[in-house]
């Protein structure tokens, strides 16, 4: 689980340095105290957590200072409206910003103005320890992490089983880069099909009084159904296709097992104030199920805000900048080059 730093100006002047080596270490951190009132602007606050994290001496540049805010609750009842969320199920492990292919954000910032009544712990995947322990393996698992470094597939997220069409991306799934710090950053992406997962029924929302099955349902993940939206390139003939599909199907169930362990033993939740932050490159962030709020009853709905950011020590910005911090943001996606999609291989139902 995540470090926890407070930072309060009142308790710890230098907790952007320390919150930086927890980062870097651990591929995420939790700041706590960052709202102090009943009255604070939680929106505001979370603009200003990218500058107050990245302004210290030897923290990365940050190349995304004006990156929009945006209210995750909000995006939820849009995804809703679309037919793609239920209230209160949970979420798989994933990247964030993969709609902006290879332009995607390096780090994550996600405040929390209102928890959710019951559940909606968080786990988290750190894709260093898992290549980590695949190089470590048996004969199969080295071939494994090498193929996921070497190989080139097609990393678009589809209309078709994502949230939305995103921009072009291909290569190996997982990468390595030399930063402007002198890192080798690990930079590894997953995004999940989501009509894949409501049609397995997996994750639902809890009820209002849960009884045992309901909480231990959400360590009870693991499927033999492929849920990832990794493809073969369209270039690549049907022999060879099929083979890296029982390789993505491979290290789709590794991520499943992994993130059954997880939420079985490894969740933390955030409280008001507090923020998590992800190096977004390296770790996988998921969310078990939770009961939603009766707005009939005047129950407080779970509310969190979420900023993306670039910094030096990424691959850069989008071409176009940070215009959004929403998925579902078609006035910046919709126009996208989408030419890998339209391939035989893009149903990955069909695993």
């Amino acid at each position: 689980m995540p470090a926890k730093i407070n930072i309060s100006v009142f308790s710890n002047s230098g907790w952007a340095e320390d919150a930086l080596d927890a980062l870097w270490r651990d591929g995420a951190v939790v700041l706590t105290d960052a709202a102090r009132d009943s009255q604070s602007d939680f929106r505001a606050i979370a603009g200003d957590l990218p500058s107050r994290l990245f302004a210290g001496v030897g923290a990365p540049n940050l190349l995304s200072p004006q990156a929009p805010v945006n209210g995750v609750h909000d995006e939820l009842r849009e995804a809703q409206s679309r037919g793609l969320y239920v209230p209160g199920s949970g979420l798989l492990p994933h990247t964030d910003g993969y709609v902006y292919g290879d332009d995607l954000p390096d780090f994550i910032f996600l405040l929390c103005e209102q928890p959710s009544i019951l559940g909606g712990s968080n786990a988290l995947l750190d894709g260093q320890a898992i290549i980590d322990g695949l190089r470590a393996g048996a004969r199969d698992d080295r071939d494994l992490a090498h193929w996921l470094s070497t190989a080139a597939v097609d990393l678009s997220e589809p209309k078709d089983g994502g949230i939305a069409a995103g921009r072009a991306a291909e290569g190996p799934i997982v990468q390595f880069h030399n930063t402007r710090a002198g890192r080798m950053r690990l930079k590894w992406r997953r995004q999940i099909n989501v009509q894949q997962v409501k049609k397995l029924g997996l994750w639902h929302p809890l009820p209002k009084s849960p009884g045992k099955q309901n909480y231990t349902s959400c360590t009870d993940v693991a499927t033999d159904q492929y849920v990832s939206l990794w493809r073969p390139l369209p270039s690549t003939d049907e022999e060879t296709a099929s083979a890296m599909l029982t390789r993505m199907h491979k290290v789709d169930m590794l991520l499943q097992q992994a993130t059954a362990e997880a939420f079985s033993r490894h969740t933390f939740s955030l409280a008001r104030g507090e923020v998590l932050v992800v190096d977004n490159y390296r770790v996988l962030h998921a969310r078990a199920p939770y009961t939603p709020a009766d707005n009939s009853s005047g129950e407080s709905e779970r509310r969190f805000w979420r900023v993306w950011s670039w910094t030096s020590e990424g691959t850069g910005l989008p071409p176009d900048g940070s215009r959004t911090s929403h998925p579902l943001n078609e006035e910046v996606f919709q126009g996208a080059h989408l030419g890998v999609h339209d391939t035989k291989h893009a149903s990955t139902a069909e695993l």
